[in-house]
């Protein structure tokens, strides 16, 4: 356990002697998914992820908090034994190394994507967002925001389960700290946010009441890299709880529309009781988006989900009420039920949702 603790302490002991030379990812832009961003709208949109599956309720009430914080504590404060019982050569073939490609053994997909990429561009973006609005120590405060969001993910995916649980030791022990560490390279925030354009596209977190609950909430990224042949068609990767690819076209004023197609999240599948091994179950997507110098203006899906089958966002800079300039998203779910809500740059917005 000693060797796990000392290289998440290194990483973050890393990661705050290195110090930024620009922004990569956030450029203090007021429209579009920037402009949304900030440590409150990373955490209801990252650490609340999964309440995006079909069927999970979104009521703050109806989150196990806990139970899955005591449960994650309890097996990343003593991780040899839930991974001996997984089996030391599943849990890295399953949770380390890309070695298992099957749906219910590829573990390690979304720990690379979302917590050693993902996680690592938040790490920069926050440290910038932090710095530009002259917070002290920002890579300390970028560090402990991830902290919070990655602990309050865990334990809410967690749940009420009681037992082994391999996925928090993967990912807070090894991922996001390994992801910290990589994105304090200069040389690989140039590359992301240069060569492949990553940007956060993250959704319009807003809350609705009776109950209180979090609606249009989940953190999602983009990636754009251009063809060496074009100097305006990029291929296109959007990710999160889902995968799209396609296509991605430049305009000349730093504009772009990307269409990408694949497959989503719909439902946790439990392949093993004992070690609570899980795997996701998939259905269709398609979407469509508008950017503007890689901050998402508006975006529109069309899934095979139930609760989301239908959704739209208009994020801030889209509408201009005499210089007010809210987003704005709708939802539509199957059998006709409606989901609304308006967004604003600092607060959580507000939703409304008819039965």
């Amino acid at each position: 356990m000693k060797h796990v603790v000392w290289f998440a302490l290194a990483s973050c002991l890393f990661a705050l002697t290195a110090s930024a030379q620009e922004s990569y990812f956030y450029k203090k832009r007021m429209y579009g998914s920037e402009a949304l961003f900030n440590p409150l709208s990373l955490v209801l949109n990252a650490s609340f992820d999964i309440i995006q599956l079909d069927g999970h309720s979104r009521a703050f009430k109806s989150i196990r908090y806990a139970e899955g914080f005591s449960n994650v504590l309890r097996n990343i404060t003593r991780p040899f034994g839930p991974i001996s019982r997984y089996g030391w050569g599943n849990f890295v073939a399953d949770q380390i190394l890309p070695l298992h490609l099957t749906r219910k053994d590829a573990q390690w997909w979304p720990n690379y994507q979302l917590h050693l990429i993902g996680g690592g561009m938040n790490y920069t973006m926050l440290r910038e967002w932090y710095h530009v609005y002259g917070v002290p120590s920002p890579s300390l405060f970028a560090i402990g925001t991830l902290a919070v969001k990655a602990l309050l993910n865990e334990a809410i995916e967690n749940g009420a389960v009681s037992g082994d649980n391999v996925d928090p030791i993967a990912d807070l022990l090894i991922f996001d700290p390994a992801g910290i560490v990589l994105f304090s390279f200069e040389g690989v925030n140039e590359f992301f946010s240069k060569e492949l354009n990553l940007a956060d596209w993250s959704l319009q977190p807003s809350l609705t009441f009776a109950p209180a609950a979090l609606h249009n909430n989940g953190q999602y990224f983009s990636i754009k890299w251009r063809f060496p042949f074009s100097e305006r068609w990029h291929l296109f990767y959007y990710f999160g709880m889902n995968g799209l690819i396609g296509l991605s076209y430049k305009l000349p004023d730093g504009r772009a529309i990307s269409l990408g197609g694949g497959l989503r999240a719909k439902q946790l599948v439990l392949v093993n009781a004992a070690t609570n091994k899980q795997t996701l179950d998939l259905v269709w997507n398609i979407g469509a988006f508008y950017d503007k110098d890689n901050s998402l203006m508006a975006s529109l899906f069309v899934s095979g989900l139930t609760d989301y089958t239908v959704s739209a966002n208009l994020y801030p800079g889209i509408i201009d009420l005499g210089g007010f300039t809210p987003g704005v998203w709708i939802v539509v779910a199957r059998g006709g039920k409606l989901l609304a809500g308006i967004t604003t740059v600092w607060a959580p917005g507000l939703g409304i949702k008819t039965e």
